[in-house]
């Protein structure tokens, strides 16, 4: 009996060995938020698992921001300043990770905050949804963002603030 309970005992801690090392990987995002044009500090960046906040920063005065997420949970990443739309992103960090994977490859990001003034007197409800959606990518083995939605939002964005354009010469 002995000789048995000293490869189970192995056997159990390797599996919580590597599941120990699922956990502690994380997915890092970092990123520079602007105005179109200039950097934007001081934009709040929002973390929310559900309707739970699990993380909140706000840019420095280049903008950047960094965030470090745990995987195989879906995060909501909302980011506001007064004066500006706020936007939305969703990251998925469930996804299947190669075993023994001791790094993901980070996300870094350039996004530009829109000037609520612009979109005055148009429906904005468009913007509401994420603008981008980041999940795991089985073809590049990585996470990534969903280019075909963001396409899709970034036509919606210039849609709507055609339609505001269109509103105020009225």
């Amino acid at each position: 009996m002995k000789r048995l309970a000293l490869p189970l005992f192995l056997s159990f801690f390797s599996a919580t060995m590597v599941a120990q090392e699922r956990e502690a990987l994380v997915l890092e995002i970092t990123g520079r938020i602007s105005d179109g044009e200039k950097k934007l500090p001081g934009c709040e960046v929002i973390v929310y698992q559900g309707n739970d906040i699990v993380g909140q920063q706000v840019t420095d005065k280049s903008g950047r921001f960094g965030l470090g997420l745990g995987l195989q949970r879906e995060y909501a990443i909302v980011f506001q300043k007064e004066g500006f739309l706020p936007k939305r992103m969703l990251v998925d960090t469930r996804g299947k990770i190669a075993p023994g994977t001791t790094a993901l490859a980070p996300i870094d990001m350039e996004m530009s905050m829109l000037v609520a003034s612009k979109y005055e007197g148009s429906d904005t409800d468009v913007l509401d949804f994420p603008f981008a959606i980041v999940q795991w990518n089985r073809q590049l083995g990585a996470f990534a963002q969903d280019q075909q939605y963001t396409a899709g939002m970034m036509r919606a964005n210039g849609a709507a603030l055609l339609q505001a354009g269109r509103s105020t010469k009225h």
